[in-house]
């Protein structure tokens, strides 16, 4: 009904203007000259105008379109797992910087390796995923690509969190929370407690004591923790080996202070009081670590086979538990022989864990 009244009030308005515009006006156009009602004529014009617009309009936004459409074909291909048709696709939109990383998915799929001209662009996306496909093989390329991409836009965070995983797992430290501070500044709210977790561990890692007072202040990591359970006062010590057992990491600081021989007495009570949530595994060599060797041959039954068969030749005790892998990435799997952070099999921070903790 509301339809219906507002077209025949535009009808009305419209018959109004072209009653009282009805005089006649002259158009010439080269050596033609035409008299048409006046109404006539700024409707002509308005619809000129409009169809003129629509034109130039439609020019201007033919390119997003047809990128838009191609993008589209391109992306379907790929997830369904038509990686001939998504790498035929993505190889016409390479002058768009973005495409480059879905280019190399397809061609991975293929079991190719992408060849992309990397001067070419300017946001330093291909640089990235460029040092992502090589970083296990070539840690110096990776670390170089990624500082020529941070050199062609700083706001690439990606680039950022990868080189500043390639410095820590190069040992420079301090370029590596420098980077991580700059990171913190610039991340997304939702993400700054992760981020703050990862300065932790860099700084307990990378420069242990000195960074004691600004540990205290950040959340907790293994890492983190480990330090803190182990410096200052007995009290203290306490009060973080505690706080180990609230996080339930209980099983990760154990384990990393026996790995590096700094078990100190207010740990071994605590650890007394709060045997039940300790595994086996860091029970055992938290015990022969300090030669507590009568509770160690109370669990020992209760150990994996081959932890068991490590304390069962005491010649050689020693020696072989530095070769247990006890550790493993809750992400990617990989198994390690001692503690760190960062996986650098998946770059993932604080994800390692005792297996079967």
């Amino acid at each position: 009904m509301l339809k219906m009244l507002f077209f025949f009030m535009l009808l009305a308005l419209t018959l109004l203007f072209a009653y009282q515009n009805i005089d006649s006006v002259s158009v010439s156009f080269l050596k033609y000259r035409v008299e048409i009602p006046l109404f006539l004529a700024l409707l002509v014009s308005f619809v000129l105008g409009f169809v003129l617009s629509y034109v130039a309009v439609g020019f201007t936004t033919m390119g997003a379109k047809n990128y838009a459409r191609r993008m589209k074909r391109a992306l379907l291909s790929l997830w369904l797992g038509q990686n001939s048709d998504a790498e035929k696709e993505f190889s016409k939109l390479l002058n768009y910087e973005e495409t480059v990383p879905l280019f190399g998915e397809a061609l991975r799929a293929l079991g190719k390796s992408p060849q992309v001209y990397l001067q070419k662009y300017g946001l330093g996306i291909a640089e990235t995923y460029m040092a992502g496909e090589v970083l296990k093989k070539d840690r110096r390329r990776a670390k170089d690509l990624l500082e020529k991409a941070l050199g062609k836009n700083w706001d690439n965070l990606s680039a950022r969190r990868m080189l500043r995983s390639v410095y820590f797992l190069e040992g420079e430290f301090e370029k590596a929370i420098d980077l991580q501070r700059n990171i913190l500044k610039d991340t997304d709210k939702k993400l700054r407690e992760v981020e703050k977790r990862i300065l932790a561990s860099i700084l307990a890692r990378g420069k242990g004591d000195e960074a004691l007072g600004e540990l205290e202040k950040l959340p907790p990591t293994p890492a983190s923790l480990s330090l803190l359970s182990v410096s200052g006062e007995p009290k203290g010590r306490k009060k973080y080996i505690l706080r180990a057992f609230e996080e339930g990491l209980q099983n990760e600081v154990v384990l990393i202070l026996t790995e590096e021989n700094r078990v100190v007495p207010e740990l071994v009570e605590v650890v007394e009081e709060k045997s039940s949530h300790l595994s086996p595994t860091v029970l055992a060599l938290l015990y022969g670590s300090v030669g507590m060797h009568t509770k160690l041959e109370k669990l020992t039954p209760s150990l994996p086979p081959e932890v068991r068969a490590v304390y069962e030749k005491k010649d050689l005790c020693k020696e072989l538990v530095s070769l247990l892998k006890l550790w493993e990435c809750g992400v990617c799997g990989k198994e390690y022989s001692s503690y760190s952070p960062l996986c650098e099999n998946c770059l993932s921070w604080d994800k390692l864990r005792v297996k079967g903790g």
